[in-house]
């Protein structure tokens, strides 16, 4: 902010110098015109400069005029931010076109308004390569604006012309003038553009900073939701674990007491035996029931309400949405009737691939196919990604395979090879699961 200050202040600065140097050339040329006239001295005058001048009004109010109107349009961007790159290009050549003009009614004596201009126009500017261009423009035309260079391709006259009118005394003093304001105006020039970079680099290093500080963050925040996903598993693990544990501790105790009385009733007084063991029997059923409830808490929420491709498929659609990956699904195994196990290990399955590819391969395309052949279901999932440098199994995989051995399934996983026509050059996984015979089939 106080950079910004700064440039605005010098930037300023340049305008009203360059206003000021304007003037001076104006006034000194309309102003001996005149004194050359009521002397009568036209004759010498134009005599030793063989050109006929301009009328003298035209001078100061084109150049001033036109310098009038690149002051609006400076200002216009600053109070008017344009984001339209073509409209940009187009204001930026009006202030070239401007300079041009500038230069040229003020008989190429004064260039230096080309520096105001390529200061104005390389802190506008975004672009490197419009930056490049606009600033070899300007500086050519601050290089080979001036009367001396362009003195055989006009019919201008010269300002030393004008000067040779007064005394040495008043030369010198019109010519030290004209040279302290012509430093001046590059001395300003300098100390902006070395402001502006300066300010510029800085800036680069904050946001360097700014986004180190953000990625630290972003692993921090992912270890923590790592830990967090960890420590819940583990919580409703151990959570499950007590409840079955004393469901079955407590059904089980029961039914062992209840058979021992059984057995010792037996001989001495069936109908009672009978009876206890009708109550261990139902015990058991009752602890059955328990038992299955608590394992049916581990089943995805999903595949309760609804079937094994609508499960699926709104999971691919949540995940698309969440994530802003586009994901490519493509279900080819028909009707999946699957049992319990199966239809959590497939679900599973395809969730893990979608974390993983997101999450350590950082990949923004995925594409999820689903096949029958026969009695075996493939599932292969491919992504974009950034691969894995050191393929080592992980929690998620683990579990992965774990989940499918209990099925007799199969799991293989690794790098793609680059160049794939399709652009899936990242992460595969792919899954075979032999189903079994399930009813009505």
């Amino acid at each position: 902010m106080k950079t910004e200050r700064n440039l605005t202040s010098i930037a300023a600065a340049m305008f009203a110098l360059n206003f000021s140097i304007l003037a001076f050339y104006s006034l000194i040329c309309v102003t001996t015109t005149f004194r050359i006239c009521d002397t009568l001295g036209a004759h010498d005058f134009l005599t030793s400069v063989r050109q006929i001048p301009r009328y003298p009004w035209q001078m100061p109010v084109q150049t001033l005029s036109l310098f009038a109107l690149l002051c609006t349009v400076s200002f216009f961007k600053i109070f008017r931010p344009i984001e339209h790159f073509p409209l940009r290009v187009v204001i930026c050549v009006t202030e070239i076109a401007l300079c041009a003009g500038i230069i040229v009614s003020l008989n190429f004596y004064y260039s230096g308004v080309a520096l105001l201009v390529l200061a104005d126009l390389v802190h506008y500017l975004r672009s490197n390569r419009m930056r490049l261009c606009f600033i070899v423009i300007l500086s050519l035309m601050f290089a080979f604006g001036r009367y001396e260079i362009v003195e055989q391709f006009t019919r201008c006259i010269a300002f030393s012309a004008y000067l040779s009118y007064y005394n040495p005394i008043a030369q010198s003093c019109f010519t030290s003038l004209e040279s302290l304001m012509v430093c001046l105006n590059i001395l300003l020039f300098v100390l902006y553009m070395i402001l502006l970079f300066t300010g510029q680099k800085e800036e680069n290093a904050r946001i360097r900073k700014l986004n180190e500080q953000l990625n630290q963050a972003n692993d921090q925040l992912r270890d923590y939701a790592v830990n967090m996903e960890r420590m819940t598993q583990m919580r409703e693990r151990n959570r499950l674990a007590r409840e079955i544990h004393d469901t079955l501790g407590h059904t089980l105790t029961g039914i062992i007491m209840g058979a021992d009385a059984g057995l010792a009733l037996f001989d001495v007084a069936p109908e009672e035996s009978k009876k206890r063991i009708q109550v261990v029997a139902q015990s058991a059923r009752d602890g059955l029931t328990d038992v299955r409830r608590s394992i049916k808490a581990l089943r995805p929420d999903a595949l309760e309400h609804s079937s094994l491709a609508q499960a699926l498929e709104g999971l691919v659609e949540n995940f698309r949405l969440t994530t802003s990956a586009q994901i490519a699904y493509y279900q080819e195994a028909g009707e999946l009737n699957l049992d319990v196990d199966e239809e959590d290990a497939l679900y599973r399955v395809v969730q893990e691939g979608l974390t993983n590819a997101v999450r350590h391969g950082r990949a923004d395309r995925i594409s999820i196919r689903v096949t029958r052949t026969g009695d075996l279901v493939t599932v292969s999932i491919r992504d974009n990604g950034i691969g894995c440098g050191t393929l080592v199994e992980g929690f998620g995989l683990r579990h992965m395979r774990e989940r499918l051995d209990m099925l007799g399934g199969t799991l293989s996983y690794g790098n793609l090879e680059q160049g794939a026509q399709d652009g899936y050059t990242g992460f595969f996984i792919t899954v075979g699961l032999p189903i079994r015979n399930r009813k009505g089939e």
